[in-house]
C-alpha cells in the first residue's frame, strides 16, 4: 500500500498505521483519490506540523493530517 509505506517513511516510528487511518485511506480510495494526491496532502500536513512544532516528535495521525488532504483534493 502505497499510502501507508509514505506515511510510515514520516512518521519515522511505529511499523504499521491505526485502524482509523486504514479506514481514512480507504474512504480515499473508495472516493477514486489518487495516491499521489493523498501523499502531497500528508506531505503538506507533516511540513506544517514540523514548522508549528519544531521539538515534537513526529507522531502524527493521518486524522490530525485529514484537513490537509482535504485541501489537496480540493485544488486537484
Amino acid at each position: 500500500m502505497t499510502i501507508e509505506r509514505f506515511v510510515l517513511s514520516l512518521k519515522e516510528s511505529g511499523f504499521s498505521l491505526s485502524a482509523t487511518d486504514y479506514d481514512l485511506i480507504g474512504q480515499w480510495e473508495k472516493r477514486g483519490v489518487s495516491a499521489n494526491v493523498v501523499c502531497r496532502g500528508i506531505e503538506t500536513g507533516f511540513i506544517e506540523f514540523e514548522r508549528t512544532n519544531p521539538r515534537q516528535p513526529k507522531r502524527v495521525s493521518l486524522s490530525y493530517l485529514k484537513v490537509f488532504v482535504e485541501e489537496e483534493i480540493e485544488r486537484g
